[in-house]
């Protein structure tokens, strides 16, 4: 087997691997529960709470601030795993074609 099969390869388990983290997600995104307690409760409401009991100049500021910051990292990780793996779909099956490319060939 050539290298440019197995890197296509590579890619493609790549792919489905960040497919499946994705389906992953979205299911428990989906989950009622977990809408509750983490979307609604913890990034949200929470958020809210924290935003508000911010005040002027004080020491406990840097405490929210980091609390506020480990909200917005969480969300953005779950925002990235399901761009990379809508993005891995599309790469999916071009690499796949690819392969039946140079299998038609050879």
């Amino acid at each position: 087997m050539n290298q440019e099969v197995q890197n296509i390869e590579m890619t493609i388990t790549q792919a489905e691997a960040k497919i499946a983290k994705m389906q992953q997600w979205e299911k428990l995104l989906a989950n009622p529960l977990f809408d509750e307690l983490v979307t609604k409760d913890y990034l949200g409401d929470d958020a809210v709470r924290l935003m508000i009991g911010l005040k002027p100049k004080t020491d406990d500021n840097e405490i929210t601030h980091s609390m506020l910051l480990a909200k917005s990292l969480f969300s953005r990780y779950v925002g990235q795993v399901i761009d990379e793996g809508t993005t891995a779909i599309g790469a999916l099956e071009e690499h796949k074609d690819m392969l039946r490319e140079i299998d038609s060939e050879g």
